[in-house]
């Protein structure tokens, strides 16, 4: 196992609730759907994805993010969710293949961590105080 420095997109989704069923799966689905080179559902409701930004990460995150905030609609448990995105350079531990084998860690992760809750927290911001909401 070799531990390195990597630079890194680090994409979080936070939702205070946790995402269970159905929810869950449809939210599972577009984040392998952007292809991450890791994931992981830390607590529930909350999941980091990893894009190595000299393979094709832009792209990758930007399909996340999209794919997440597209499912944020009023009345559905993805209406409070918040995306977080950073960029940074992450220990990472690998096998000989290259495939990451625990989650990364570094500053970027904790920084995607806040921008996820504070964007969880616009949200439910917007929908305790009615906005968005029809006539």
């Amino acid at each position: 196992m070799l531990a390195k420095l990597k630079d890194y997109i680090v994409v979080c989704i936070h939702s205070k609730t946790p995402i269970t069923g159905i929810d869950l799966r449809v939210l599972q689905d577009k984040i392998r759907a952007s292809k991450p080179h890791y994931w992981e559902e830390t607590e529930p409701g909350i999941f980091l994805s990893f894009y190595l930004i000299k393979r094709g990460g832009r792209t990758k995150s930007l399909k996340l993010t999209a794919g997440a905030g597209s499912l944020r609609k009023a009345g559905t448990v993805f209406e409070e969710i918040g995306i977080g995105k950073t960029v940074g350079e992450l220990i990472t531990e690998s096998n000989w293949y290259g495939e990451i084998l625990t989650c990364p860690f570094g500053d970027a992760v904790n920084k995607a961590l806040k921008r996820a809750s504070e964007d969880a927290e616009k949200g439910l911001a917007r929908t305790s105080s009615g906005e968005g909401a029809g006539p």
